[in-house]
């Protein structure tokens, strides 16, 4: 038997999501977890769904809301601003050439 591999799950996060909402008994809500596996450390979320996991006298239906309640006790990622480069802007020229530069006459 030969795995091949989801086309659908290409990041880290992807995978971690995946993992995330089928422990849940989740699938539908993969975008859900795919939002916090962005937002949240993965080795915080991984330990806070083993601690959902092993609490026995918690109802499997509601361990997906205990573990969003939950989040809320965790540090978030430091938010990184990407630099955008600086565009020129286009002149527009009158309509007669695309130049934006005057002809000599």
């Amino acid at each position: 038997m030969r795995l091949e591999p989801d086309k659908h799950l290409h990041s880290k996060e992807h995978l971690l999501a995946d993992d995330l909402s089928r422990q849940r008994r989740e699938p539908k809500k993969l975008a859900a977890y795919l939002g916090i596996a962005k937002l949240y450390y993965e080795s915080d979320l991984r330990s806070l769904a083993k601690y959902v996991l092993g609490k026995e006298d918690l109802p499997v239906e509601s361990r997906g809301k205990y573990f969003f309640a939950a989040l809320k006790s965790l540090p978030k990622k430091p938010r990184v601003k990407l630099k955008r480069k600086k565009r020129k802007k286009k002149r527009r020229g009158n309509g007669k050439n695309s130049s934006h530069r005057k002809r000599p006459a």
